[in-house]
């Protein structure tokens, strides 16, 4: 594989530049082992404008080890320290939920992804009907899941919280191997919640360079600005956590944008899509017509006599713009006029005899 495709296709939606802005609208764990939660959690992502929706499936005891570990996060509006076998343990999302949630999220419009976190999600989400993968940032280094994820042949979406330019290299050699060319990668900082100094959205454009793949942000920002910056930058995906209710219970939720916030986010998204345009220095048809009024053009600096051999003295430039441009006054010195001319007339080619006087 030479290189990374420059558009990837998620269930007939294109991403790549130029194209409209993927919106992911990550539930993750704020489902919180609440399958009518979830459901209603993707209604309304679909009602402000999301295009995708993203779950996490994890198994607690494949990947803790330390069962005593702790850890401390705001919930409700009060600081939380548990264990995080626990936390984790409470929040995973039930394989026989997968299939359900999958379809609810295609029946209004989104496309459904989900975090795979060992061999046994993959096969999970596999079966639930998944048509892409994302990867988490902290399974970048995972190198034998992605190489497992990357044989699939599906379209990845992997995220590069917290790696180094030698962990990234080590994804790529395995992505390039295996010929995943349609990934996309995230950038991301893995803290939460991420304050503005901490979020290096230029990382964004060194990891497309590097990578030569479609790139995007996800973000862990308490607000909309990086986001909207991102998009400015050049980021075909967006990633924001999403929630019914920031109030709720749980560890991601007070940093996760409710419905009115990933509404505002969307609107605000497409706005900025409009308001980049094209890579070209063609101006816009409205503005185009003010030519007219806010241009000047050339005319006569005061009354000129027919047989008058035009000098820089003679023409000046005023409105309006439908005239010579100043760009024609090095041809029009030397010419001579045709006919009398009073101050501030406009300059035609037609008013001018033929030869230039010599």
């Amino acid at each position: 594989m030479n290189g990374f495709a420059p558009m990837v296709e998620l269930e007939g939606r294109c991403i790549g530049p130029g194209r409209p802005v993927f919106v992911i609208a990550e539930i993750g764990i704020n489902h919180n082992g609440d399958l009518d939660l979830a459901r209603r959690s993707v209604d309304a992502a679909a009602e402000a404008g999301a295009d995708c929706v993203k779950f996490q499936t994890f198994r607690a005891e494949e990947f803790m080890a330390d069962r005593e570990l702790e850890y401390e996060y705001l919930s409700a509006g009060t600081p939380v320290r548990e264990k995080m076998y626990e936390m984790f343990k409470r929040l995973e999302l039930p394989f026989a939920w997968h299939r359900t949630l999958f379809e609810h999220a295609r029946s209004r419009g989104l496309v459904p992804l989900t975090s795979v976190a060992d061999p046994l999600c993959v096969e999970a989400a596999l079966e639930a009907g998944a048509g892409a993968f994302k990867l988490a940032s902290e399974d970048l280094i995972n190198l034998p899941l992605l190489d497992s994820v990357a044989a699939r042949g599906l379209p990845l979406i992997l995220s590069t919280g917290m790696a180094d330019e030698e962990e990234i290299a080590d994804a790529l050699d395995v992505l390039r191997r295996r010929g995943a060319d349609r990934t996309i990668f995230l950038h991301c900082v893995s803290l939460y919640p991420t304050r503005d100094e901490e979020t290096n959205l230029r990382r964004m454009t060194a990891l497309a360079r590097v990578t030569g793949a479609v790139t995007g942000y996800s973000d862990h920002t308490l607000d909309s600005e990086a986001c909207l910056a991102a998009v400015a930058l050049g980021a075909c995906v967006l990633e924001k956590h999403f929630t019914l209710d920031r109030s709720l219970p749980g560890p991601d939720h007070s940093l996760s944008a409710d419905p009115r916030e990933l509404a505002d986010l969307v609107r605000s998204v497409r706005r900025v899509e409009a308001m980049l345009g094209g890579e070209s220095l063609e101006i816009a048809a409205r503005e185009r017509e003010f030519r007219h009024a806010f241009r000047r053009s050339v005319v006569a600096a005061h009354p000129l006599r027919r047989g008058t051999v035009l000098t820089a003295d003679d023409l000046t430039l005023k409105r309006p713009g439908s005239g010579l441009r100043a760009r024609e006054i090095p041809r029009l010195l030397g010419r001579v006029l045709d006919r009398d001319l009073p101050g501030d007339a406009q300059i035609a080619w037609g008013m001018l005899q033929t030869e230039r006087n010599s």
